[in-house]
């Protein structure tokens, strides 16, 4: 009994402690789940796609240049205001310096003959006629005395308007330089961001690694969004003479310039890895025109991950042409554009950082080797 009494207790107690840990285990198990989800979690949000912060830094410098232009342009107008009122004040001081003289004698003059002048003169004609030729000049002498003297006061009170105006713009130059100054800093500072964003990528394999896949994701999203435009597209653009078709090693380069990226599978000198480029990467002045290499209407006219400021023509027959790394767009979507027409300009954004031109020719959504396409050089 005392065997079977010990046991059916020892039984209990095992039942219970394997009853009771697989909750305290699960339990243990949920937690460190919860304290991985919340690890991951923050992981994503201090991640940052380096395409998205490259864009940012992009749109950034495209605001403060825009800033820039307007400053430099508030600049030029009141220096060329400046220079204006500064003329207008040199005539302003040579007339009162003339009239000063002038009065000056005037002065003299009446004080010499300050005793009676007047009367002296009067009493002087021969008869009453000489007397009222005599007193009308006398009159005059006074109006134009009087409006000598007035026109000095106002040429005065002129001078006086117009310092106060030149001591305003003077100012108004002085916040202006200013302004230049401080959108100048913040150019350079974002450029230096940028610098150290590229420079970092270079330097880190991963983080290279991770913008080529963000570009080949970007290339399927842009692949996407054609074939969506050709499905909606419900009158392509006729293309006037033979057509894109036949147009094949004959179409003008949208840029002159050097390749400094080629079409296709290439690798990469400092990282060693494959990379396939889907257009060419054309060699550009800065803030040089790029133009279109054949008629036809704007689909797509905006920024886009991984291509910067892109603009699409869709030329009919299933193909479009592709112009990135535009610092600024002339067109907006439904323009119809002439060959050889400007687009846009090309500007310094991507890996590279270099003034430079992306271009890619598609098919159906398909690259093409623009190479094939382009009249050779």
């Amino acid at each position: 009994m005392f065997c079977l009494l010990t046991f059916a207790l020892f039984t209990f107690h095992f039942s219970l402690l394997n009853a009771a840990d697989p909750r305290e285990e699960l339990k243990e198990i949920q937690k460190k789940i919860g304290k991985e989800k919340q690890k991951v979690t923050q992981a994503i949000k201090k991640e940052r796609s380096i395409l998205s912060e490259l864009e940012e830094i992009d749109k950034t410098l495209q605001k403060k240049k825009e800033e820039l232009e307007l400053y430099d342009n508030r600049l030029t107008q009141t220096l060329s205001k400046i220079r204006s009122l500064e003329g207008e004040i040199a005539g302003i001081n040579r007339k009162l310096e003339h009239r000063r003289r002038f009065l000056k004698e005037r002065l003299i003059s009446l004080y010499k003959h300050r005793q009676g002048s007047s009367a002296v003169i009067l009493i002087s004609a021969k008869d009453y006629n000489d007397l009222l030729k005599k007193s009308r000049y006398i009159s005059f002498i006074a109006y134009y005395d009087r409006k000598m003297v007035e026109a000095y006061s106002k040429e005065i009170h002129d001078l006086k308007m117009k310092m106060q105006r030149m001591a305003v713009l003077k100012k108004e130059l002085e916040i202006n330089k200013q302004s230049v100054k401080t959108a100048t800093d913040e150019m350079e500072a974002e450029k230096q961001k940028k610098d150290s964003l590229l420079a970092s990528v270079k330097r880190e394999r991963h983080s290279y690694e991770k913008m080529v896949r963000e570009l080949e994701d970007s290339s399927k999203r842009l692949l996407d969004m054609i074939k969506e435009l050709n499905e909606k597209e419900l009158s392509p653009p006729v293309v006037a003479g033979k057509g894109f078709t036949n147009l094949k090693g004959k179409l003008p380069w949208p840029i002159d310039g050097k390749i400094l990226v080629p079409f296709g599978r290439y690798t990469d000198p400092q990282f060693n890895i494959a990379v396939f480029k889907n257009g060419i990467e054309i060699q550009a002045g800065k803030s040089e025109a790029a133009r279109a290499v054949l008629a036809g209407k704007v689909v797509y006219a905006d920024w886009f991950k991984g291509y910067g400021q892109l603009l699409i023509i869709n030329h009919g027959e299933g193909y479009h042409t592709l112009y990135a790394n535009l610092s600024e767009i002339f067109h907006k979507v439904g323009d119809t554009i002439k060959e050889y027409q400007p687009i846009g300009r090309a500007g310094v954004s991507g890996i590279l950082n270099v003034p430079s031109l992306y271009f890619e020719i598609r098919h159906k959504g398909k690259p093409v080797n623009p190479l094939y396409w382009l009249i050779k050089k």
